[in-house]
């Protein structure tokens, strides 16, 4: 059930990049309790309001809270403890074991730590369990699918133990089946008081999944509502309608 307080608020928020302007006015909270999509053609400026919300970039104007106080007066590692991000991808340097990749996700916890504590080790093989890859908990990373990199990044993230979930296109590279376990799993996490921000290219199946959806077009919110009432087929028609034709 969603929560009255915003976990994460922007107000007014302006950014540019350069003379150009990326993101106009925004203005939206984010619950928990709530599974929200963020949708968008290429170039909407989703990559950048992510960023915004993890804290990594700074408004030009306006602000961005968490927890009710300002995303500038937290440190890192404070929103690390509080928000969790999994990217669309990740390729390591190293051939790092999936129990070792999942565990930096431990990191915000223990950061100086020469090894994981019991808790941590609890909370990796908890994380691996909810992702179904405890089989794969010897294996080098770089040996494994996308897919595959994918569900570890997830267990990453889960370990970590925020209660602010960011997701980056989280369909990426996952079968049908990876799929089905990924939305249910989002879903519980909701029903445990989780906020939970994904973006996402397939607007029907976010209708289905999410409770909620933002749509972003040029850096402007142009929808914000119930996601099966707001992405309808001629809404969607309309986001992402070529520039020159009719748009929202």
């Amino acid at each position: 059930m969603k929560a009255d307080r915003p976990v994460l608020r922007l107000d007014h928020v302006r950014f540019r990049h350069g003379r150009r302007t990326v993101l106009h006015d925004l203005s939206f909270a984010i619950h928990a309790g709530e599974l929200t999509a963020l949708l968008g053609p290429n170039g909407a400026g989703k990559t950048t309001l992510l960023r915004l919300m993890l804290g990594l970039v700074q408004p030009d104007t306006g602000r961005v809270w968490l927890d009710g106080r300002p995303m500038a007066d937290w440190s890192r590692r404070e929103v690390a403890r509080r928000i969790a991000y999994v990217p669309q991808g990740h390729v390591p340097l190293f051939p790092y074991t999936v129990r070792d990749i999942v565990g930096m996700g431990r990191l915000a916890e223990t950061p100086f730590a020469p090894s994981l504590r019991a808790t941590d080790c609890s909370a990796v093989e908890h994380a691996m369990a909810e992702l179904a890859i405890t089989r794969l908990a010897g294996r080098p990373y770089t040996d494994l699918s996308g897919g595959e990199r994918q569900a570890v990044l997830l267990a990453r993230a889960l370990a970590q133990g925020a209660r602010t979930l960011i997701l980056d296109e989280p369909e990426t590279g996952l079968d049908h089946g990876q799929k089905q376990r990924l939305y249910a799993l989002l879903r519980r996490l909701a029903e445990q008081g989780h906020a939970v921000v994904a973006t996402t290219h397939d607007p029907f199946q976010a209708a289905r999944v999410f409770d909620r959806a933002v749509l972003l077009r040029d850096g402007r919110i142009v929808g914000d509502g119930p996601a099966e009432t707001v992405l309808c087929a001629d809404m969607v028609d309309r986001l992402y309608a070529p520039h020159g034709q009719t748009a929202i």
